[in-house]
């Protein structure tokens, strides 16, 4: 028996015509299953709260994007009896590409299936002023986030998911953002031992997985299985200089410059000196302050 939470919203309606395609294969061969749907914001945490509070084993299945598992992950109760599977169809997609997982949902499906291929993976916990939540990919305060809120409140990101350039939107927005985004001074406590003093920061980023924003590897090191969390800070760097760090970026070359500080942990302590927009695998929860980030090392089962 599976639980599946589908996001039919997901990319301007995939969602919907992927789980057509998933409940026909289920039928055929006559796998139990319930299914759930989400209808906006935190229906997917409210669901998996809902079905994982009690004492039995659920096999969840969540088809919908990044956003859609974070929630999910954020809600799970009772993690010693849940096992995860996830069908991928959003518009960044940068958990599917740090898993260097193929794009066909049937493959996802026969993968989750076939749950002798299982393993369990780490993913992180964050609270901040405005609230907690779990990741699986990465959260970052600053430029990043800002992205993030923009592309969120955006009617570009509709039209482009119909194009199929999806993770386009994140970077037209991400120029844009680049101009007008705001420095801030701040500090890091890194495994509540080490403390980094930093001025003009750009962003601060905390990696399970390599990518972010569309397929962004700003940690291009980080290990979902390691234990650690990989830390990304940019800053001090003058703005004429941000957009060939960032086309740097996307080859994952840009650590080498002056300016970009990666950081390995097990747990990072954030202090901005100025409210800055902080989000979670691209889901923004407002302006913070402070955040406290820390591993949770193989929490997760993954079929």
């Amino acid at each position: 028996m599976y639980d599946i939470i589908i996001n039919p919203a997901a990319r301007s309606g995939v969602g919907r015509k992927t789980w057509k395609k998933v409940k026909k294969i289920l039928e055929q061969r006559h796998v139990k299953y319930w299914a759930f749907f989400t209808d906006g914001p935190g229906d997917a945490k409210r669901i998996a709260g809902q079905l994982t509070s009690q004492n039995r084993r659920v096999k969840l299945i969540v088809i919908g994007g990044d956003g859609t598992l974070h929630e999910t992950i954020s809600g799970i109760k009772n993690w010693e009896q849940i096992s995860l599977g996830y069908i991928p169809i959003g518009s960044g997609n940068d958990f599917a590409r740090g898993m260097q997982w193929r794009k066909s949902s049937k493959w996802h499906l026969e993968h989750i299936l076939n749950d002798s291929d299982s393993e369990n993976m780490d993913c992180a916990k964050a609270r901040t002023d405005a609230g907690t939540g779990r990741f699986m990919v990465s959260a970052g305060i600053g430029y990043d986030a800002g992205i993030c809120n923009l592309v969120n409140r955006s009617k570009l990101k509709k039209g482009m998911n119909k194009l199929r350039l999806g993770k386009w939107t994140y970077w037209l927005l991400g120029v844009y953002a680049l101009f007008t985004s705001e420095r801030f001074r701040g500090e890091l406590e890194l495994d509540g031992r080490r403390k980094v003093f930093l001025n003009h920061i750009l962003f601060c980023s905390v990696h399970n997985l390599p990518y972010e924003g569309g397929g962004v590897p700003f940690c291009p090191k980080a290990d979902p299985k390691d234990g650690k969390l990989d830390v990304c800070v940019i800053s001090g760097l003058p703005r004429r200089k941000l957009p060939v760090l960032l086309i740097q970026a996307l080859r994952g070359k840009h650590t080498r410059y002056r300016g970009v500080h990666v950081y390995r942990c097990q747990s990072v302590k954030i202090h901005a000196r100025r409210p800055q927009y902080f989000h979670m695998d691209g889901e923004v929860i407002g302006k913070v302050r402070k955040a406290e980030i820390r591993v949770e090392k193989g929490k997760v089962h993954m079929l």
